[in-house]
């Protein structure tokens, strides 16, 4: 089908595009962007006016957990997916921490299978780097990567011995593979609930320190550095941790940096009254490490920004908050995330989208996250000022643990596109 979406307010963080304009559509990709055009593309079977609306890449998610296969009751890849396109994400990286761990061929195809089947999004599986993620032996990269893994990661475990991870690294390395490490060291994080801190000595809480993130981070990073691999520090929580991976970068090493969304919304005061809705890992920190990944997302320096969706089912959250699982739900909140730093000044549209665009895409080597000729029609048409109420129960994941529970946001998405074909219609146009 070819569409014609005309008289939009395109915004392309990749080319730095801000202009009203059209964008048309045939066989699944953009054949036209045209500046200025506030009228239909003749040959479009089907046109549509954006009055004046927001047009935008859909959104490019690296970092994204579900039940399937094994906990469905906490999420399928049909109803991440569905949530996911809500929220205007089109394209995610499924991470392998499931039942059975995605950490060999068979799985890895079961994914990609599975998606095609019953998604409406993009979905990309991530490989596990240790045989069930238990950091003793490194699994099938190799192949894996040949069955459409496109990244390997041991989830939220880091692998602890320093001898495999560099031995996993120089293999990657050698595949020009990706790997996503979360920088930890356990023994110094330990059984901690929330950030380490004098709010949680008060509320009798353990903590989770910052020098746990920094010091997997050192280590981490100068293992990519020693092999050459390609590095993504996932979900860093404080700048110094960013400082890390650019001194790292700035000796020649290969190192990304990504940051859940919710870390630039939320403190550790946030968690109130013990309200594990805000029990994720790595924990909400202080106000003052909040302020300053702002910054290092204003200057660049943090490459993408993700949901960190990790769906728990009630059970898992309603027990006392030392008990309770860590994780948020995050598809549909990435988005009013990011435009509430342009809402409160610190950054324009295009800087707000680029991290959650075209730079995850640029990555892992995605075509998509840009409004380009002959780039998949992935798209969104949003209103960056439309308020709405988060509320759990309207939210399309299977599991509703989010924290924006109760918050009142700014920005929603309308429609999406994938390939040109509309997957998501909002319900005040529907």
């Amino acid at each position: 089908m070819s569409l014609s979406i005309y008289n939009a307010r395109l915004l392309d963080p990749a080319t730095g595009l801000d202009e009203v304009g059209a964008i048309f559509v045939d066989r699944g990709k953009i054949r036209e962007v045209s500046k200025g055009q506030t009228k239909p593309h003749a040959d479009a079977k089907v046109s549509m006016d954006a009055g004046s609306l927001c047009l935008a890449p859909g959104l490019v998610d690296l970092r994204v957990k579900t039940g399937e296969p094994g906990d469905e009751q906490k999420e399928t890849l049909a109803t991440a997916s569905r949530s996911a396109v809500a929220g205007g994400i089109t394209s995610f990286v499924v991470m392998p921490d499931t039942r059975p761990v995605i950490d060999d061929v068979a799985l890895v195809r079961f994914i990609a299978d599975r998606a095609k089947a019953s998604a409406a999004a993009r979905i990309y599986p991530a490989g596990a780097l240790t045989t069930g993620l238990k950091g003793e032996a490194m699994a099938e990269i190799g192949l894996m990567s040949k069955a459409g893994a496109v990244a390997f990661s041991n989830g939220d475990l880091p692998v602890a011995n320093a001898s495999i991870l560099k031995r996993a690294m120089a293999y990657a390395a050698s595949l020009g593979a990706t790997i996503i490490s979360r920088p930890d060291e356990r023994t110094l994080a330990g059984s901690g609930a929330m950030n380490s801190g004098e709010l949680a000595g008060r509320m009798g809480l353990s903590g989770i320190p910052v020098e746990a993130e920094w010091i997997g981070a050192m280590r981490d990073t100068a293992l990519a550095e020693a092999t050459g691999c390609t590095l993504i520090l996932d979900q860093v929580s404080t700048p110094r941790t960013i400082a890390i991976a650019q001194a790292a970068r700035g000796r020649g090493a290969k190192v990304f940096t990504t940051a859940a969304a919710h870390s630039f919304f939320f403190n550790e005061r946030d968690v109130g009254d013990y309200l594990t809705y805000c029990k994720v890992n790595p924990p909400f920190r202080s106000e003052e490490t909040r302020l300053g990944l702002i910054d290092a997302l204003k200057r660049g320096e943090i490459d993408a920004v993700v949901s960190a969706h990790d769906p728990q089912p009630p059970e898992e959250k309603r027990l006392p908050f030392g008990e309770a699982a860590f994780g948020a739900a995050g598809l549909e909140t990435v988005l009013p995330a990011m435009l509430s730093l342009v809402h409160d000044g610190p950054l324009s549209l295009l800087e707000a989208l680029a991290p959650i665009t075209c730079r995850p895409a640029d990555m892992l080597g995605l075509p998509q996250g840009r409004l380009a000729a002959n780039t998949p029609a992935d798209l969104i048409l949003f209103d960056p000022g439309k308020p709405w109420l988060c509320e759990r129960e309207h939210l399309r994941s299977r599991s509703t643990n989010s924290p924006f529970d109760g918050r009142r946001l700014q920005g929603r998405v309308l429609r999406t596109f994938v390939g040109g074909e509309e997957v998501f219609t909002h319900e005040s146009i529907a």
